[in-house]
């Protein structure tokens, strides 16, 4: 198959499977420790309760950079908030006080959220329409692949004495500036300083003032109304799964890499499956399946502090993170004209981000004054809610 691509498209699969694995490395040897590491050192409910929002208020600001606001053309949106945020990671060699250490998270997350859109415009402008998927499937296969590798040989290491992130961090973060680099020996197809003018481009721009057309349109305003149920209940209880393993469960750190290693491994099968169900069923039952799935974690939590069955959760968040992946760019292509794309993916993003700013901090308040079963419970409730105004809602297409 890569043979039959053209120029473009075999050089871009061929620095971004590289980028990819570099970044596989790196995202393993950190990403699956970041709330674990925090709370053993002495991170806050509410520290914590940041380190889960960052990404979703990062999604907010991401929406700046659906326009080359630089002129500096989509690689280097990419490349380099990439390779900044990821090398600030290289001051973990200094940091020990968790306000230092949430706060270094935090901006690292916030930086890297920059390439999102530009990414997304290079993989649309440089690989052709009939074979994207499959291109960008080999890719995560790269990834993943390494990604459940360090995490375990991460975790057996952090085993050993949990101040091994002094030096487990730095090493991965070189790992994460060389896979932005990689990805900047990238060509696109069309020129950078004609940008604007590229017709994929021009097909992501983004204007603030038609951001409310999208909300006219009823199919996705049950979406959204569903969805919302569903993500913020999740959101409720991610911050609280650290700090239980934590605190309850006085989870070994080989086994939270373990833990990782099992959420790599059951997204990239979910990658494949909800590829394939997708395909052939409507996107209300596709969320419905996602609903039912994911309830499956906060209900595990609830039930359990057994480590072996709190691994079960873990596949099921594989699962989920996979199908809450894809679901926003299924409904949303089924729902728009191509004109329409971005702008309902702006109001995508930018309600993702509200849920993802105001969840994971009521969570954790609603765990000091409660408990963490009472969020575990109202996480499930709310999840149960999205299912069941998803199944109610009368399909309807556009």
């Amino acid at each position: 198959m890569i043979s039959g691509l053209s120029q473009t498209a075999r050089q871009t699969f061929h620095h971004d499977i590289r980028s990819a694995m570099l970044f596989g490395i790196f995202g393993g040897m950190i990403l699956p420790f970041i709330a674990i590491i925090g709370r053993k050192i002495g991170a806050t409910d509410f520290q914590i309760a940041l380190l889960t929002a960052a990404p979703f208020i990062a999604n907010i600001f991401a929406l700046f950079w659906t326009e080359d606001i630089f002129g500096k053309g989509r690689i280097w949106y990419v490349v380099w908030p990439g390779a900044i945020g990821r090398g600030l990671l290289l001051g973990m060699f200094f940091v020990a006080a968790p306000f230092y250490y949430t706060l270094l998270i935090f901006i690292y997350l916030i930086i890297t959220a920059i390439p999102f859109p530009s990414y997304a415009f290079v993989m649309k402008a440089n690989y052709p329409d009939s074979q994207r998927g499959r291109l960008m499937s080999y890719v995560r296969i790269g990834n993943t692949g390494l990604w459940i590798v360090t995490s375990a040989i991460s975790g057996w290491i952090l085993q050993k004495g949990t101040d091994y992130y002094h030096y487990i961090f730095p090493v991965a973060a070189i790992f994460g500036v060389l896979s932005a680099l990689e990805f900047g020996r990238i060509k696109m197809s069309c020129e950078v300083e004609k940008v604007r003018k590229c017709d994929n481009d021009r097909e992501l721009m983004v204007s603030l003032s038609n951001l409310a057309a999208p909300f006219k349109n009823k199919t996705f305003r049950q979406f959204l109304t569903s969805y919302s149920f569903f993500e913020f209940g999740l959101l409720l209880s991610i911050p609280i799964f650290p700090i239980v393993l934590v605190d309850e469960v006085h989870i070994p750190n080989l086994v939270a890499g373990i833990y990782g290693s099992i959420v790599s491994a059951f997204g990239l099968a979910g990658f494949f499956f909800w590829g394939y169900f997708t395909d052939r069923h409507t996107e209300k039952r596709v969320f419905s399946a996602i609903s039912l799935i994911g309830g499956c974690i906060p209900l595990i939590y609830l039930l359990s502090r057994d480590l072996w069955v709190l691994g079960a959760a873990h596949a099921a968040a594989g699962l989920t993170y996979a199908g809450m992946e894809l679901i926003g760019y299924v409904v949303i292509t089924r729902m728009s004209s191509n004109s329409e794309v971005p702008r309902y993916m702006a109001v995508y993003i930018a309600l993702g981000g509200l849920r993802g700013g105001i969840a994971p901090f009521l969570g954790t308040a609603l765990k000091s004054a409660f408990g963490a079963s009472i969020v575990f419970g109202l996480s499930l409730f709310l999840i149960f809610l999205g299912f069941i105004s998803a199944v109610r809602n009368k399909p309807e297409r556009v």
